[in-house]
């Protein structure tokens, strides 16, 4: 029988018998129930391709290397590349949750991209499993690249995760700097580097900014589809969507607003002052410099602080 053949009718069989994890070079990667397939090509060195909504894979079929009750492994070719790879189609006791599939999928993902990325640095160790007695979480893959005797700390977010995960992931970072200097036997920690989704790392290059000037920070974020990186210089923490608003702009939207503030204001004129929004027609009020309430000028109603939009800023946020 041919390759291509024997192949696809392998597949099936194993397709038919859930759960099957798909895994390269050892790395768990994502379920075979979530994808569709594909064998296509020559009968002697086929294609297969691999696909879904989040995952693409194509490889040049080389040889069954083994075909057992729990798995079919792969010799496969990578395009570009020489050496064989290693593509497993495993039989599991137990089905993974989605999240945990995508996020282990998200870390082979990431150790592909950063030794493409530093082709002279080696990937030591990569993980996206929780250490709660270290508090760091499962919602970020980290790990060591190492260049002779210098090592810098990774920490990387996926494309999936939530806003907040995104924001919180230089605290965790910054615990993950930590941890790796005081476990390094083999070197120094010269830094850390943050890998975040595109378009993601506004918020913590602004925090970035806040940190010592000594430490060693490098802020990248990720192209999903290119499978790149692209560094960001200091000026990602500017403040890139500032604007000139005219005096005469501001002063209508507090006259506006005096009649229904002006005696909150009297109750603590000290400490009680008015911050007008022109892009987004409110007024709010702060006591001490924290936001207590605001007034939109359409509605003409007082508002607290705390049952504000999520999407209005606060003045000095824009």
């Amino acid at each position: 029988m041919e390759l291509a053949a024997e192949l696809e009718t392998t597949l099936r069989e194993f397709a038919a018998a859930a759960p099957v994890e798909v895994r390269e070079n050892g790395g768990r990667m994502v379920a075979l129930a979530g994808l569709s397939w594909e064998v296509r090509g020559t009968a002697a060195k086929p294609l297969l391709h691999l696909w879904s909504a989040e995952y693409n894979l194509t490889r040049r079929v080389l040889a069954i290397a083994d075909h057992s009750e729990q798995c079919l492994t792969l010799a496969v070719e990578r395009f570009g590349c020489t050496k064989p790879d290693r593509l497993e189609f495993v039989r599991v006791n137990f089905d993974r949750s989605a999240r945990e599939i995508t996020r282990h999928a998200f870390c082979e993902q990431l150790r592909r991209i950063l030794a493409e990325q530093f082709p002279d640095e080696v990937v030591e160790s990569l993980t996206i499993s929780a250490d709660l007695e270290h508090s760091l979480s499962g919602n970020y893959a980290r790990g060591i690249l190492r260049r002779g005797s210098v090592q810098w700390a990774v920490l990387g977010v996926a494309d999936n995760e939530s806003a907040d995960t995104v924001e919180n992931s230089l605290t965790f970072a910054l615990l993950w700097l930590e941890r790796a200097r005081q476990s390094s036997r083999r070197g120094t920690i010269a830094g850390l580097r943050l890998i975040l989704p595109k378009g993601g790392a506004r918020v913590v290059a602004q925090r970035i900014g806040a940190l010592r000037p000594q430490l060693a920070l490098e802020l990248y974020e990720r192209d999903l589809v290119r499978e790149t990186l692209e560094r960001l210089g200091p000026r990602a923490a500017g403040n890139i969507d500032s604007w000139i608003v005219p005096q005469r702009e501001t002063q209508s939207l507090l006259d506006q607003a005096r009649a229904a503030l002006d005696p909150i204001v009297a109750l603590a004129p000290r400490a009680i002052s008015l911050h007008p929004s022109v892009a987004t027609a409110e007024v709010w009020l702060r006591f001490r410099g924290l936001a207590i309430a605001r007034l939109e000028r359409a509605a003409s109603s007082l508002e607290p602080a705390s049952a504000a939009k999520s999407s209005a800023a606060l003045p000095g946020q824009r």
